[in-house]
């Protein structure tokens, strides 16, 4: 009677890497259902016999073979491979992260039996044909053993050419930006420091003291004579224009809210990389700035973005005429006394999770909505989860035990 009222007993495994090489069926035989959600499975011989005999779900990015006495090593965040790196014979590493090689390791890395990186891999040219035991789900990059590795986006600050070695070569993955303006870069060329990077940023007016430190294949943009260089996205206020000024270069997104519309007339013909958001109604005023950007994007009055939860009820709107625009928003919640008309009027989401609304509310959210995780109310979300409302959530939680490691022994 208790089982009936509990519903199934389940196990469920969350982890990075799961261990099944010593499994054993009898510990596992009272579930019903075991789910493993892993990165990698490890399993031998043995293992594949006992699994293939319980009722497993295995949601598993990869699995591993492995016969013998193999030490696992688990690692969640970025990891280097140096020199000092101890790594015992006949070792399976994984790392949930970002992995850096360094020049000199092939011995360490000959201890490896196999590695799993969820992440990317930085390694030195010469020792890339270690990269055959790798499994990455990332990008791999090589780079040239003479060179220091850097920040994938690296900017000099006005030390760094007394901390620049004389003749040293510097690898940067994404983009040098050499846009400190006290930057000394006569200093660097005159260390002959190198960068080995695909693309630089450097300012019109230090263009040709600064291709003396980068080769001919280097991508280069040029931010124009004049301009302030801004780092990512930002909104246009007071502040930005007291620090920056109305003529700038962007290297991200701009925001412009309709209580700023004063402030567009300060704009010197901007340039923005990424896309400028904006009003409609603040449309024909910005074009006047002869700006250049990327993508424009019209939104509904204020923008309301990065929340976890929102409810949105009338209220909300009364205090917003030229509506609202929701972005990346977790769980947008709208009452029950929003009319589909205000709903179509005033609102607009983009890359929101969850909303939930009435069924009467649903069409209308739909056609002012992009990329939403899922849109309707609570009972239809508990349905298609295949749930059966909230008893049934309550049984199954009560008889079903959970696991979460990043490295897991079954």
């Amino acid at each position: 009677m208790l089982e009936d009222f509990l519903g199934k007993k389940m196990y469920v495994i969350n982890c990075d890497v799961c261990d099944a090489r010593k499994v054993k069926e009898e510990d596992l035989s009272s579930y019903e259902k075991i789910i493993i959600n892993t990165d990698a499975i490890l399993v031998n011989e043995h293992a594949k016999s006992v699994l293939s005999r319980l009722p497993i779900i295995c949601n598993a990015g990869h699995t591993l073979e492995l016969e013998g006495d193999v030490n696992v090593i688990s690692h969640n965040g970025d990891y280097e491979i140096n020199g000092s790196t101890a790594v015992p014979e006949n070792t399976f590493l994984s790392v949930n992260g970002n992995v850096i090689i360094k020049p000199g390791t092939g011995e360490v890395l000959s201890s490896y039996t196999a590695v799993s990186i969820n992440g990317s891999v930085l390694c030195p040219a010469s020792l890339a044909p270690f990269l055959s035991r790798f499994s990455v789900n990332g990008s791999t990059e090589c780079y040239p053993d003479a060179c220091t590795v850097l920040d994938a986006v690296f900017t000099p600050d006005t030390w760094f050419p007394l901390r620049a070695r004389q003749e040293a070569h510097y690898y940067v993955s994404e983009q040098l930006r050499l846009t400190e303006p006290k930057l000394d870069i006569a200093a660097l060329a005159a260390k002959q420091v190198r960068f080995v990077t695909p693309a630089a940023l450097v300012p019109e007016e230090r263009v040709e003291e600064a291709v003396a430190l980068f080769d001919e294949t280097v991508k280069l943009t040029v931010i124009p004579a004049g301009y302030a260089f801004i780092p990512g996205d930002a909104g246009l206020d007071e502040s930005l224009l007291e620090k920056y000024g109305g003529k700038f270069y962007m290297d991200g997104s701009l925001t412009i809210e309709s209580k700023n519309a004063s402030l567009l007339s300060r704009l010197e013909k901007p340039q923005i990389t990424g896309t400028v958001s904006l009003p409609e109604s603040l449309m024909e005023a910005f074009r006047q700035t002869g700006a250049e950007y990327g993508k424009l994007q019209i939104v509904k009055g204020t923008p309301m973005a990065g929340k976890a939860m929102l409810t949105l009820d009338n209220a909300l709107l009364d205090a917003s005429p030229d509506g609202v625009s929701i972005h990346n928003c977790g769980l947008l919640r709208i009452k029950k006394d929003v009319s589909p008309e205000r709903i179509l009027d005033l609102v607009q989401t983009c890359n929101c999770g969850c909303i939930l609304c009435t069924p009467e509310q649903k069409g209308a959210v739909e056609l002012v909505s992009r990329n939403a995780g899922f849109i309707g109310d609570l009972k239809e979300k508990s349905g298609s989860e295949g749930g059966g409302g909230m008893l049934a959530m309550l049984k199954q939680a009560a008889n079903t035990k959970v696991a979460n490691a990043d490295l897991y022994v079954l």
